[in-house]
This record gives C-alpha cells, sequence and structure tokens, in this order.
C-alpha cells in the first residue's frame, strides 16, 4: 500500500487525502500535495540537473563580468522595464530557485517558478539579435526549451528520488 501511495502524476495525488494524527481523520492540505513525489531517478536526476543550471546561471551572471554584460544587453534590447532591478534580482532568484531544486525542497514550486523565467529567455533569444548578448548559448531557443520541458516533467511528477519532499512524504507515512 505505502508503495503505491508515491505512484503516479501531480492529478492523481490531488485527489489524495492525508491522515491527520490529531484529530484521526483523514485530510487534504495543499503543502501535502505540493509535496508528494514519485520516486522516480529519471525525475530526481532532472532536478538536480535543473538546479545546477540555475544555480551556475545565477552565479555567473552576477560575478563574471562578460555574462554580466551579456544579460544586460539581454535585458536592454527587449526593453524590460527596471532593468537595473531586474539585472540583479533575476540571478539571486535563479540561485536561489537552483539550490531549491538541488535539495528537491518544494520542488514543484520551484520549477513552477522557472516557467516564466524561461518563457523570457524564449522570447530573448526569438528577438534579440545582438551577437553580443549570447556569449555562451547558441542564439537558437533550444536549451530554454529543454529546461521548460524538464520543469514541466518535474511539476508533473514531484522532485523524484533523492529530494527532500520524498522523505518528507516517507516520513509521514
Amino acid at each position: 500500500m505505502c508503495a503505491n501511495r508515491h505512484k503516479g502524476s501531480l492529478v492523481e495525488m490531488m485527489a489524495m487525502e492525508h491522515y491527520d494524527k490529531d484529530s484521526g481523520t483523514m485530510r487534504h492540505t495543499i503543502k501535502n500535495t505540493l509535496r508528494q513525489t514519485s520516486p522516480s531517478k529519471l525525475v530526481g536526476i532532472y532536478r538536480i540537473l535543473l538546479g545546477i543550471i540555475f544555480v551556475m546561471a545565477g552565479t555567473f551572471k552576477l560575478t563574471l563580468a562578460n555574462f554580466e554584460a551579456a544579460w544586460f544587453v539581454q535585458l536592454k534590447e527587449i526593453e524590460i522595464p527596471f532593468n537595473i532591478f531586474v539585472t540583479w534580482f533575476v540571478p539571486f532568484f535563479e540561485i536561489f530557485l537552483g539550490i531549491l531544486l538541488s535539495l528537491g525542497y518544494f520542488s514543484r514550486i520551484a520549477a513552477f517558478m522557472v516557467l516564466p523565467i524561461m518563457t523570457v529567455a524564449i522570447y530573448v533569444h526569438l528577438t534579440v539579435f545582438n551577437p553580443d548578448a549570447f556569449l555562451a548559448q547558441p542564439h537558437e531557443a533550444l536549451l530554454p526549451s529543454i529546461v521548460i520541458m524538464m520543469a514541466i516533467t518535474i511539476i508533473l511528477y514531484g522532485g523524484g528520488n533523492w529530494s527532500m519532499d520524498l522523505k518528507s512524504t516517507n516520513k509521514r507515512i
């Protein structure tokens, strides 16, 4: 029975109820649903890779002058409002999301927050034609598209194996 409890997608898990020890009843909580995860090793690998990608991307934008300049050119070219704020906020936010994903802590929420960042990245790839804006990546939007697919997999199946979400789920059973 315990093994079946972790299988399935987000839709199946949202229908699940959880045992409340205090009242002795079954109850459904959003927090429990968001932390439910399948013990898939493939999803765990996706999550860890996505976390590493985001920690590296944020760190590069903050510490390497060439990446910071390219990042600023991208924001300037697409005319993002408050681009000075965004220039500093997004890299720190990427590092934060990368850490959450690497640890597997609230993986679904972190993966969901990846989607708007990558949507803007695809927009940048489609609209910016300045070669100075793309130092370490091709001009095509291939990498952001792959990252979106990985994030959707994590949203649907949870953090997978080796995640704090899976460990917390196992404690409740």
